[in-house]
């Protein structure tokens, strides 16, 4: 933690000294991205079935044509199945994702707004919705790429941009932050092999 922070001041301090040079500190384009959700998408590897010996019979009542009706072969957490029932969900699986929801930097009703002061960076303003309430960063993304990183307070994260369909219809963009390797490593034991953070935004996208 020690070590981001002293990244974060350091590039914060190399962000406004570049930006309070001549013309560069105005600012000549701003977005925002108001957060309107989140959810958390965790995966673990899917168990082994061992196989069951063959009966030399052939019965066509068991889905041997692959239209089973089984929400859940593709090891998704979600998934439902046809007769309105829910597969279990892991409790590992439950509690990383509630941990993921607690500690999002910006809750839903936050925002990010960004204003850029040169080409590929500029000043940084975060609503978090929460405790920590409005607080000043700055960041960083290159012109055409996909993502951003975001520092503020003692975090340092890149975002990817993307895509969702609201409920109108209407094509807004999703920010997606991989997880995967943080909490790898506070589950050493636990195989996972995906950890995402979703912010659904209300900014239409381009």
């Amino acid at each position: 933690m020690m070590k981001r922070l002293i990244a974060y001041l350091f590039l914060t301090a190399a962000l406004l000294a570049a930006g309070g040079c001549g013309d560069d500190s105005e600012v000549f384009y701003s977005i925002a991205y108001p957060v309107v959700r989140i959810e958390a998408e965790v995966t673990l590897p899917e168990p082994e079935e061992p196989e069951e010996p063959s009966t030399g019979e052939d019965s066509g009542s068991e889905g041997t044509d692959g239209t089973d009706d089984s929400g859940s072969t593709d090891g998704t957490v979600d998934s439902g199945t046809t007769d309105g029932t829910e597969e279990p969900v892991d409790p590992l699986v439950a509690q990383i994702q509630a941990e993921v929801l607690a500690e999002a930097p910006v809750q839903a009703g936050g925002s990010y707004a960004l204003d850029f002061t040169r080409y590929n960076r500029g000043p940084l303003t975060v609503d978090t919705a929460a405790e920590a309430g409005t607080v000043p960063g700055a960041f960083f993304k290159e012109p055409g790429a996909t993502e951003i990183r975001f520092l503020f307070l003692e975090l340092d994260y890149t975002a990817a941009l993307s895509s969702y369909t609201d409920t109108d219809g209407v094509r807004r963009v999703l920010l997606t932050v991989d997880l995967t390797k943080e909490f790898q490593k506070r589950y050493p034991e636990s195989d996972l092999t995906k950890v995402v953070r979703r912010e659904y935004t209300s900014t239409p996208a381009n």
